[in-house]
């Protein structure tokens, strides 16, 4: 899809290092070690405990062994992305932020696939998550899946440039920033990858302020220098990254 690996990749990945080295550049932008990381724990091994709203939710081994990704496909891998399904078809919970990666590059999925499967393999089976009745039920995740979720991808905006094409990818789909930095309704759901207004995270109480607002962390008076800085090393001159960020 030449409109969509436009704003995804412009320049594709030539050889299988270079897909690799792009790969690990992409799952760093998707902060996949955060959630699949135990404290301590071996990176990307997954087991770390997610706290929700309905229950705990634990995060799966990613790396190549058989407990991990060692059996999956990139078809697999990309229809977790894409579809929020795992290899045997069970439906996914939507704290693994399929809302906005369903909107990938399907050349970005698998250069991410290619990383994850160059991990060294770390024997680590995966923890049964610890929902409350009724949100343990595949049922009733068809339900929410029904209301909240549609397949998507990332189309271009032509009138805009490829500078912001490409930020508006990052942010939208990699990026998941408004799975903290919008509101969520009683089941969980955002408003969508657009809405970046603030909302409370949920558990943790902690507000994350709108991404749009010049009243709280709006970023339109912000220099490049100083978002960068943020996000590199969480200090720049406007603002101090703290809490959960």
């Amino acid at each position: 899809d030449e409109v969509q690996r436009s704003a995804a990749d412009p320049a594709p990945a030539s050889s299988a290092a270079a897909l690799v080295a792009r790969g690990e550049y992409l799952v760093r932008a998707g902060s996949c070690y955060g959630c699949h990381t135990e404290p301590g724990g071996a990176p990307y091994a997954g087991g770390r405990a997610i706290e929700t709203p309905f229950g705990i939710v634990h995060a799966p081994n990613l790396t190549a062994d058989a407990t991990g990704l060692a059996s999956w496909s990139s078809d697999d891998f990309w229809r977790a992305l894409h579809n929020g399904r795992g290899r045997g078809g069970r439906l996914l919970y939507p704290a693994f932020p399929y809302p906005n990666y369903t909107r990938l590059a399907r050349a970005d999925s698998d250069a991410m696939f290619a990383y994850l499967k160059g991990l060294a393999p770390v024997a680590k089976s995966n923890r049964p998550h610890a929902l409350r009745f009724p949100f343990d039920q595949q049922a009733a995740l068809a339900v929410w899946r029904a209301l909240f979720f549609r397949p998507g991808r990332f189309d271009t905006d032509t009138a805009r440039s490829p500078q912001w094409n490409r930020g508006a990818y990052l942010v939208e789909t990699l990026g998941h920033c408004n799975a903290c930095h919008s509101r969520r309704n009683v089941l969980g759901a955002t408003a969508g990858p657009l809405d970046l207004a603030g909302g409370l995270i949920p558990i943790q109480n902690w507000y994350a302020p709108s991404l749009t607002s010049g009243r709280e962390a709006g970023l339109g008076h912000w220099s490049i220098k100083d978002i960068t800085d943020l996000l590199q090393v969480g200090v720049s001159n406007r603002a101090t990254v703290y809490g959960p960020m």
